[in-house]
């Protein structure tokens, strides 16, 4: 997610692609390579939604301008949607997933995302394993989300985790602005471009860039949160 105002357009149309929000509507697919289809159902503990999890995760890391978003295509790969991520998939087995091998390598020029980003933890990287172990299936939940709830630590920090860092984080974050702590993020929530981002608002340009907004629970959760003084609680 990038924080611009009109004064720095050019920061703005530099953004990362990222993702649906988990509040998407649910549709659970049967399977890697066909995926779609089926109901809304809650979400299970024991499975990892694409639309959820994966789609978001991907979309930060990998999906960014100049690199795999769908207008760079760096290397002829591209990871803006299911269809061309599963590209580099082979459901069921991670092993044998030209995604999974990227993630994993040891080789400092050729892991992914490339050196001078932020990596992927090891949780993130456990996900999308077990995604791939699952039959990389195209399947989305509905996860509860409290709108009074945001404390810093276990509801904003997540949020920007989720949909900002993949830009704003590593050794060259994007128009130089990193996200990656409490006093970083708090600089965005107190001069008002953290709200207006995500609103469109203000002469702001809605963010996350070229993708669908925050659902309304977590723009309530992120407006709380700067309403409290952007607490880091």
């Amino acid at each position: 997610m990038r924080i611009i105002a009109i004064t720095v357009s050019v920061f703005l149309l530099a953004s990362c692609v990222h993702t649906p929000e988990e509040t998407t509507p649910a549709t659970t697919g049967n399977g890697g390579g066909n995926g779609g289809g089926g109901n809304e159902t809650d979400c299970d503990p024991n499975l990892v939604y694409f639309t959820n999890t994966i789609q978001p995760l991907i979309q930060s890391r990998c999906a960014q301008p100049e690199c795999h978003d769908q207008a760079s295509l760096q290397d002829g790969v591209g990871m803006f949607d299911y269809n061309s991520i599963m590209q580099q998939v082979a459901a069921g087995n991670p092993g044998a997933s030209d995604l999974w091998e990227a993630i994993t390598e040891d080789d400092p020029d050729k892991i992914m995302p490339p050196a001078g980003e932020a990596p992927l933890t090891a949780e993130e990287i456990n996900l999308i394993t077990t995604w791939i172990q699952q039959g990389a299936q195209n399947n989305a939940c509905t996860s509860d989300c409290d709108p009074t709830a945001f404390t810093f630590t276990t509801t904003i920090q997540p949020i920007i985790q989720t949909h900002c860092q993949g830009c704003h984080s590593g050794n060259n974050p994007s128009a130089g602005l990193s996200l990656t702590n409490y006093s970083q993020i708090q600089t965005i929530a107190l001069d008002g471009s953290l709200i207006h981002s995500v609103n469109a608002t203000g002469g702001f340009t809605l963010m996350p860039y070229q993708s669908n907004a925050l659902s309304d629970c977590k723009k309530q959760q992120l407006q709380s949160w700067v309403d409290a003084g952007a607490p880091n609680n």
